[in-house]
């Protein structure tokens, strides 16, 4: 459920103050190589051409701003300071993602890296992304997927001197917690339910994911800052519901068994939400 107006507003003021304390470690790399060469192979299987306007959402340190040498590349983090140290005018944006200053239909290709887990309302960002998509456009999201709960706690590396009772056999159930079977006996017959469900009931099928609490304090462990843990097959379904080709997950099986690989979208050349 997506958090209302007062309670976003004050959510993104906290946001903005954590990420604009001056810590580096909040605005993620500097590099991604092997991310950055997959993101260049679908670039060019998109056929974009040098005036292509490409969009990154939440890019930090920059770690796609080369992409200025290629094509019109704008640079979007909720940070002034990291796009001051990192991207600069006139490829660099301050927004929030989830309501952009960028025009309908005004983007090629957007990519987003390790950021829709930390807005407080990932559908309104969804929303926005295929607003600003050309007909035909591609989008590339690899945020974190399945953030953990304890994550914002620092569990894994603090010692159990520094726990409660209840944190302790938090942490001791993490590697059970994070076992791939284990994992993949409730999420796998979930997915095949989800998917029945948007096929049978069209019209009730809502975008799900789960709301986490974010340690916006302190950066104390990796995703310890993110607002929800996002499953990619309900990104899949959603955009699939309205009318986008999947080509990283194009059968039935393969969004079923979607683990952290990034999700490629290509929008209709004729548009419509259902």
């Amino acid at each position: 459920m997506a958090l209302n107006a007062a309670t976003s507003r004050s959510v993104q003021a906290d946001a903005r103050r954590f990420y604009e304390a001056g810590d580096e470690k909040r605005w993620g790399r500097e590099s991604i190589p092997d991310l950055e060469k997959e993101v260049l192979g679908w670039l060019r299987a998109a056929g974009l051409e040098r005036q292509a306007v490409v969009v990154e959402l939440g890019c930090g340190k920059g770690a796609f701003r080369n992409l200025s040498r290629l094509f019109n590349y704008v640079g979007l983090d909720i940070c002034f300071e990291v796009l001051n140290r990192y991207i600069r005018p006139p490829c660099a944006l301050q927004a929030d993602i989830d309501n952009l200053p960028l025009a309908s239909g005004s983007a090629d290709f957007v990519l987003s890296i390790s950021t829709l887990e930390h807005v407080p309302n990932p559908e309104r960002a969804l929303i926005e992304i295929d607003r600003i998509l050309k007909p035909g456009g591609m989008a590339y999201l690899a945020p974190a997927w399945f953030c953990r709960p304890w994550a914002a706690k620092g569990l894994p590396i603090r010692p159990n001197s520094e726990l409660s009772f209840g944190d302790k056999v938090w942490k001791a159930l993490i590697p059970l917690r994070n076992n791939l079977a284990w994992r993949a006996a409730f999420v796998l017959p979930k997915r095949v339910f989800r998917e029945l469900c948007s096929v049978l009931s069209p019209n009730t099928w809502n975008f799900k994911y789960r709301r986490l609490e974010p340690n916006l304090s302190s950066y104390v462990y990796t995703d310890c800052d993110a607002f929800c843990s996002l499953d990619p097959h309900e990104a899949v379904l959603l955009f699939s519901r309205w009318g986008y080709a999947v080509p990283s997950a194009p059968s039935f099986w393969s969004r079923v068994l979607l683990r952290h690989a990034p999700v490629v979208l290509r929008k209709p050349h004729q548009c419509f939400q259902a």
